[in-house]
């Protein structure tokens, strides 16, 4: 049988991201990455690597077995504290991204606190330069920082109440220099109950230096529609629902647990100095008799996984505990120990249980299997909570106060009762990333949650040490399809969707059926999900509004729209067509599709966005640091 890393897109990828040196075949690549767990555990997590069936994020496959080599953390990335409001705090946390960056993590950071642009300050300057103008100074850092070829991968917040948050908005676009750095606007359910009534809102800041009050009211619904032109255009900043994500998880009654900002693309909302410690269950590899007349979920063989990956993640977190960047860090994996759990091949399992991706039959399965997921992630963390202990701040008065754990109480008393008697291990589990690179990595799968980009792709060897060329790649799920039917690989991409309907691309489902496919799955999530709605290029500012007011409507805890041909596809600086400006009301005008990007990698044309990630179907490379 033909492994993953038989292939020249996989072998690439490790070559590029994940060997050590004198590492030259995939077999040594495993026994180091399952190495370092429990000898009985490392056996079947060497296992599931060589089926695909569970795989450790990207910072874990690089880190494991570096200790004593080269200085490298396991985790992915990290939320820094909202710098206070004066120059200290702000070059100090200035530091720590540097400090996270050298270490190979990405960062979250919220600048909500500082001052807005014309307050007053007592220095030579006398008025301030804004909130909005400290991000040019973390760019730079990013830029300077450099992790094995890229920048580091960096998440800016501001919430919607800041005065500055129209400078904030148009950044982007304004600022050229900021095209590496993801930004994202944090919508309170007040700020979108106005936008829902067409009611007037009021931004408001108080300089706690000064006593100077700032205050300025707006029309939130015309705010909010000159965000969605400026996403039309940009594709930037994303949108998260800062209640939601502060309302719903099983840290909700902890006073002390704070969300300001998530990870740079969206799946992980912690308090300051936490950490996302990443990995992913392929679901595609948990359904038998693909394709069949009756394809089964194999739930038995998910709720194993699931229960080996949390007690991974959680062995992770121990082995990585001396290779924080920070103290702060160290502190925080005893106070909460934080996990994200998530999945990919989502759409490819649809595939191969004939269902089309956000009808309402997929839907409600991917509700059962991250119903499956939930319950089974919890039961393991309260196994290990039994022998192993708690995590750090653990109280049940506070842990049943969370409207997951309401949900446990009616999905299965007995585990709501054993956790009342036991606890949990860790504060966080479950958080559906993009894993656009380690879907590739094993066999190219489609990536976390997202539907098909494309049914195949055209490709070039010529960073690849093989025969120089192109050649087609299907999606997994689709290769698979048709050798099952013993079809010719050289049906086009329409014959394909005519002889099997189900089997659908991103720019042709429905863009709400989108939203209710990540609210189907956020029910049961702890923390959050990486997830983008890519439209065609000639979506309207409408479309984006709806989406937007659909995902808050419906729970979803952010959520990001990428239109085809936007100025954002040209994230890598080269010359596109002239931009059209949309309508406000009417349908924008059309624009030419924007150049593709040159990978700075392997210099393939083959880079792929979703959300605030992109990434390299060539080699890998990724722009958000998964």
């Amino acid at each position: 049988m033909k492994h993953w890393y038989d292939n020249p897109i996989s072998q690439g990828i490790l070559k590029e991201k994940y060997y050590h040196p004198g590492e030259t075949r995939a077999e040594e690549f495993m026994d180091r990455v399952s190495g370092i767990f429990d000898p009985d555990l490392g056996k079947r997590v060497r296992r599931y690597l060589e089926d695909t069936s569970f795989c450790p994020a990207g910072r874990t496959l690089y880190a494991a077995g570096a200790k004593g080599k080269f200085r490298v953390s396991l985790s992915n990335c990290y939320i820094l504290p909202s710098p206070e409001d004066d120059l200290e705090s702000i070059f100090h946390a200035n530091y720590e991204i540097a400090r996270i960056f050298s270490y190979g993590g990405g960062i979250g950071i919220n600048i909500s606190n500082l001052r807005p642009k014309g307050s007053v300050v007592r220095n030579v300057a006398r008025t301030s330069t804004g909130a909005v103008s400290f991000l040019k100074i973390f760019n730079v850092t990013g830029e300077v920082i450099s992790q094995n070829g890229r920048r580091g991968a960096m998440m800016v917040g501001l919430n919607c109440d800041h005065p500055d948050i129209y400078e904030f908005l148009h950044i982007k676009q304004n600022e050229e220099k900021l095209s590496s750095m993801n930004i994202s606007i944090l919508f309170t359910d007040e700020f979108m109950e106005a936008v829902r009534d067409d009611r007037e809102y009021t931004l408001h800041f108080t300089v706690k230096a000064t006593g100077e009050e700032i205050r300025k009211t707006i029309r939130a619904r015309e705010f909010f529609r000159e965000f969605c032109e400026t996403q039309w255009d940009w594709g930037d900043p994303g949108a998260l629902f800062v209640d939601r994500l502060n309302n719903r998880h099983l840290l909700a009654g902890y006073d002390e647990y704070k969300i300001e900002i998530t990870n740079p693309c969206g799946e992980f909302g912690g308090n300051a100095y936490n950490a996302c410690n990443l990995g992913s269950v392929n679901l595609y590899e948990m359904i038998d008799d693909k394709f069949s007349s009756h394809p089964l979920f194999n739930e038995e063989r998910f709720k194993q996984v699931v229960y080996d990956g949390i007690t991974a993640l959680d062995e992770i977190v121990d082995y990585g505990y001396d290779t924080q960047p920070l103290d702060e860090n160290r502190k925080c994996i005893d106070d909460w120990r934080s996990l994200g759990l998530g999945l990919f091949g989502v759409a490819d399992a649809l595939v191969a249980m004939k269902l089309t991706y956000g009808s309402p039959e997929a839907n409600d399965f991917m509700a059962h299997v991250m119903k499956v997921m939930l319950l089974t992630a919890l039961r393991s963390s309260c196994d290990w909570a039994k022998t192993k202990g708690t995590f750090g701040h653990y109280r049940w008065e506070a842990t049943k106060k969370s409207p997951i754990m309401d949900l446990v109480k009616d999905l299965d008393p007995v585990l709501y009762e054993e956790i009342h008697e036991n606890g949990l291990r860790n504060g966080t589990l479950l958080a559906v990333a993009p894993t656009g690179t380690i879907s590739l990595l094993m066999g190219s799968f489609s990536g976390g949650c997202e539907p098909l980009y494309k049914i195949s792709y055209e490709r070039t060897t010529h960073k690849m040490e093989t025969v120089h060329g192109h050649f087609r790649v299907f999606a997994h799920s689709v290769k698979d399809l048709l050798e099952y039917h013993h079809l010719p690989l050289t049906l086009t991409d329409e014959e394909i969707r005519e002889r099997f309907p189900w089997v659908v691309e991103s720019h042709d489902i429905p863009f709400m059926n989108r939203v209710d496919m990540q609210a189907a799955m956020q029910k049961y999530v702890d923390n959050s999900i990486s997830s983008t709605v890519n439209l065609k290029n000639e979506a309207t500012v409408e479309d984006i509004y709806h989406i937007y007011m659909e995902a808050w409507e419906k729970g979803c805890k952010g959520i990001t729209v990428f239109r085809d041909g936007c100025r954002r596809g040209n994230i890598l600086g080269v010359d596109t067509a002239k931009k059209t400006e949309p309508e406000k009301e009417a349908e924008p005008a059309r624009e030419e599709r924007a150049a593709v990007p040159e990978c700075p990698k392997c210099h393939s044309h083959h880079l792929h966005v979703e959300g605030h990630c992109t990434t390299c179907e060539e080699c890998g490379w990724s722009a958000c640091g998964l």
